[in-house]
């Protein structure tokens, strides 16, 4: 009996997601006909190709042999199955993302929008969130990070660096009689996220740092929150210097000590698969890049 190419399939898929309740996931297919179907597929070959459990698989010689040899000729098969999909039905499919919530609020959620305006045969899946979440668990696509990365096989390509700056209301300036040196920020009102104030400045003339730690007298776990308290007079906020640029526009907030910035930090696309990518896949991720260099 010959190896069954839609056995193979099954096999590389069970590498790629890890387990057979993940690939059971991904495929559709029954864990047991996953089990049932490998069986074959070593039987068909004479060897055992891996140890398995329903959660956790380890390759045997042989069957790191197989995957070395078929993996990339299976995802090319697999990708032009999936291009000739997407051309026969058009675009369509779901996409699954997620994104930080404030990104979300400031400029993502509209990216979504006007692409599903666009694209109105293609649906998305948006995950939310600030927690850092496990993307092959949950089957993301695309997803949108903030700052340094860990090591990581997912592709990440920078769409642009956000600056916080620091921001209050000048009816709160006012009442402190202004602020000429960072130093002059350890008595005041501070808002952050944290328990723990810790900015870290730099002057963006003589290129001084000057790290603020202090108490703050308000956290909130939300920037757009977090923007609304600085409004309301509540103190000084650090935040992104995009999330406030209509609020300086509008006079509703003044920007605090200017020369003095925090770090820029990357934006990140995160996808799989720079070769393996569904068309419609491959289509938003164009889009996000178009769009931010549009509205920079």
């Amino acid at each position: 009996m010959k190896p069954s190419l839609d056995d193979l399939l099954i096999f590389i898929s069970v590498i790629k997601e890890g387990s057979i309740v993940r690939a059971s996931k991904k495929l559709s297919i029954p864990s047991p006909t996953i089990s049932r179907r490998l069986t074959q597929l070593e039987e068909a070959i004479g060897g055992r190709l891996m140890y398995r459990s329903s959660r956790k698989i380890a390759l045997t010689t042989l069957g790191q042999m197989y995957n070395d040899k078929f993996r990339n000729l299976v995802e090319e098969f697999v990708e032009a199955t999936e291009n000739l999909d997407d051309y026969h039905h058009k675009l369509s499919g779901t996409i699954k993302i997620t994104a930080p919530i404030s990104l979300t609020h400031q400029w993502f959620g509209k990216c979504i929008f006007s692409f599903m305006k666009e694209y109105s045969g293609i649906k998305i899946d948006l995950m939310a969130t600030n927690r850092i979440v496990d993307l092959a668990e949950m089957n993301i696509d695309i997803a949108i990070r903030v700052g340094n990365l860990k090591d990581s096989d997912w592709v990440a390509k920078k769409l642009l660096l956000s600056k916080n700056i620091l921001c209050a209301s000048e009816k709160y300036l006012k009442e402190i009689n202004g602020c000429p040196h960072p130093v002059n920020l350890l008595d005041k009102n501070l808002i952050c996220s944290h328990d723990k104030v810790d900015w870290l400045l730099t002057n963006i003339n003589t290129q001084q740092s000057y790290e603020v730690q202090a108490t703050p007298c308000l956290i909130i776990d939300d920037t757009d929150l977090i923007i609304d308290a600085a409004k309301e007079s509540m103190g000084i906020c650090f935040v992104p210097s995009q999330f406030v640029a209509q609020s300086i526009s509008n006079h509703e907030l003044q920007q605090v000590l200017p020369n003095w910035i925090g770090n820029p930090r990357p934006i990140y696309l995160i996808f799989k698969d720079r070769n393996y990518m569904p068309n419609r896949v491959r289509v938003f991720k164009e889009y996000i890049e178009n769009y931010v260099n549009t509205n920079k």
